[in-house]
């Protein structure tokens, strides 16, 4: 049994399918089971569903023969632990189903992350982050940059455990975290903070690479360089690399709960940041409205 998303030419999702075997059915309606026109196909004698689909609704495919119909990766009311995707709903409701089940994270990352940006904004009044000045550091720009990172590191080592994904060692490090990187898309974020609008946007996880997965976040590696050798090290602590810092803090919290949950709900960290760009997830990733089972239920990520 499978579940698909048909959906037009632009993406638009028209409806939500069950197909068992022969049999083609649509869930997000009421009375496809009494085969309401539209709603029901059963295949014919010598044809596969998919061949009497196209048979009895060939305008559904696009001239070009593609296929309307997008395989979910899983199953409706299916979620992976705090890992934001879009989600179907018929009602046009967005959310994220992992809100329902970390109230309390939300809240105290929410606050995490007010004192972080309060703390660059302090740095700001006092360094000017002009392009020349964000090669600045100082003993108040380095504690600002261990603080995000380590908040960084507890968000990646957080969403890994909920997903039972086990470090490849006895801990946790960033050959484990790099991980979340395609999973999560977290490279194709991108923060902008309007109170300095001749910066440019920051991407913290842009070239996030497996093979060198602590020197390819440059941010990440002054963090550790300076945590463990401030007296040769000390000139890491950048303001750039602590700007990087705290956007990969609030992209870590929008990738897991949504731009609402993660930012928008609190009005002091909307106006300090504003998300730039985020992933276009094709449809197959999409969520989808548990329209045939009792409520939404979270799964693991199948990690390699």
């Amino acid at each position: 049994m499978s579940y698909y998303f048909r959906a037009d030419a632009n993406g638009l999702i028209l409806g939500v399918w069950q197909i068992r075997g022969d049999i083609a059915v649509r869930i997000d309606v009421t009375g496809a089971e009494n085969r309401s026109p539209g709603t029901y196909f059963q295949a014919e004698p010598g044809e596969t569903i998919w061949e009497t689909i196209r048979r009895q609704a060939s305008a559904w495919f696009e001239p070009d023969g593609r296929c309307p119909f997008h395989k979910m990766n899983i199953s409706p009311g299916e979620y992976y632990h705090r890992m934001e995707r879009p989600t179907y709903h018929h009602d046009g409701v967005l959310y994220s189903p992992s809100v329902q089940h970390n109230e309390n994270t939300i809240a105290i990352g929410r606050g995490q992350l007010t004192a972080l940006t309060r703390h660059l904004d302090r740095i700001c009044q006092t360094v000017q982050p002009t392009k020349e000045m964000l090669g600045t550091f100082g003993h108040d720009i380095r504690n600002l940059l261990i603080l995000a990172c380590t908040e960084a590191e507890a968000h990646w080592h957080n969403v890994l455990v909920a997903n039972g994904c086990d470090p490849i060692g006895k801990y946790y490090d960033t050959k484990d975290y790099v991980k979340l990187c395609p999973v999560m898309r977290l490279n194709e974020y991108a923060i902008v903070f309007p109170n300095y609008p001749w910066l440019e946007p920051f991407a913290p996880y842009r070239g996030w690479k497996s093979d060198k997965p602590t020197q390819s976040l440059k941010w990440y590696a002054a963090y550790n360089a300076v945590k463990h050798d401030r007296e040769t090290k000390f000139d890491l602590a950048t303001l750039f690399h602590t700007f990087e810092a705290v956007s990969a803090c609030l992209i870590m919290m929008i990738a897991q709960f949504g731009s609402d949950k993660g930012l928008c709900e609190s009005l002091e960290l909307s106006t300090f940041v504003t998300l730039l760009t985020k992933p276009n997830w094709p449809l197959s990733s999409h969520y989808c409205f548990p329209y045939n089972k009792t409520g939404w239920s979270p799964v693991n990520f199948p990690f390699d």
